[in-house]
């Protein structure tokens, strides 16, 4: 009698070969962002999210009806791709599910090489593991992990939920800075919890309103429509981040129309640009000028608001993202059964 291994094998093979664009999926994956998770599952396929390391927080968003978490693999699924969200751990654990399933794997990195570490080694150890196709959530996120776009190669941007992130319209802003960080003091190296100390807290503080899951400083939204509401009706948002390849709360902010005034690193130059939908900076009092000019000039927020929102709509909607993945998903698999 043929081994459960070669039993799963077989039957991916035959699954490919009658596998079409369009069909629904069935993904093998790991729990990373919330949100950024719930936006993969409007591809429409399902996801099987297996326990290793981190499990959905139900505080940061509904698990959607086609995600399941399993502890173990299900026998009883053909899976026809491993999702494998930027861990090189999940990544030696995928490739285990690999053998057992015959299946690619597709390693999707949104992390930056951390710099408290030795960056070469990770970059090594990184490029160290081949997986089936690698991609990124930016171009910046790609060059840090010295790779290139080719055939095996890709990036895809984040995507927002316009309809979801309004811009509040009906809701009078107030005249307030809006930051969004979890655990902020204690990943001061990365979000800037002490540059935004030396922007707001100084003789003249400025108005602040503060969400996250940062014990003894802020406690996080009480739902996703909170945070929408929060967005909505706050005049500027201030990110602080030092070494984050995207924050998605920065986007969501600008997806509500909200005026961004945000350090000038990584990423964020790919999204914004300066003047025109947020104001950016790198010093604590360069970053303090423009966010005190947004708050004497309630126009110019509003312009550079709407000129945000027009950003997310038009760069980095939904459907571009759903497209993209769903491209990409086949691409994969294709290319494994060559």
């Amino acid at each position: 009698m043929a081994s459960l291994a070669t039993q799963q094998s077989v039957r991916s093979i035959v699954r490919r070969s009658t596998l079409k664009e369009g069909d629904t999926l069935n993904i093998l994956t790991f729990c990373t962002h919330e949100r950024y998770e719930q936006n993969l599952c409007r591809t429409g396929h399902r996801f099987y999210s297996f326990n290793h390391g981190k499990r959905w927080n139900k505080d940061f968003g509904k698990i959607p009806e086609n995600y399941e978490e399993v502890s173990i693999a299900p026998w009883y699924v053909n899976f026809d791709l491993i999702l494998c969200h930027t861990s090189c751990e999940r990544v030696s654990v995928a490739k285990q599910m690999q053998s057992l399933f015959n299946i690619p794997i597709l390693r999707h990195t949104h992390v930056l090489p951390d710099i408290r570490f030795n960056v070469p080694e990770q970059v090594s150890g990184f490029n160290s593991i081949a997986v089936d196709h690698d991609s990124f959530i930016s171009n910046y996120n790609m060059k840090q992990w010295d790779s290139r776009k080719d055939e095996n190669t890709s990036v895809i941007e984040h995507g927002i939920d316009f309809d979801f992130w309004q811009t509040g319209a009906e809701l009078e802003r107030d005249n307030v800075l809006l930051s969004v960080v979890n655990e902020w003091p204690n990943r001061d190296w990365c979000c800037g919890w002490s540059l935004w100390n030396d922007i707001v807290k100084t003789e003249d503080p400025l108005p602040t309103r503060v969400l996250g899951d940062s014990p003894g400083l802020s406690k996080p939204a009480e739902s996703i429509e909170a945070l929408r509401d929060a967005y909505k009706s706050s005049s500027v948002f201030l990110n602080t981040s030092i070494h984050s390849p995207v924050p998605t709360v920065l986007m969501e902010a600008m997806a509500c129309g909200c005026a961004v005034v945000s350090t000038d690193n990584c990423m964020i130059p790919e999204i914004i640009e300066h003047g025109v939908n947020g104001l950016l900076a790198n010093t604590a009092e360069e970053l303090r000028k423009n966010c005190t000019y947004l708050l004497k000039n309630p126009e110019k927020a509003r312009e550079l608001g709407e000129n945000a929102r027009r950003t997310i709509e038009e760069k980095f909607n939904l459907q571009r993202f759903t497209d993209n993945w769903n491209n990409l998903f086949f691409k994969v698999i294709d290319n494994y059964r060559k």
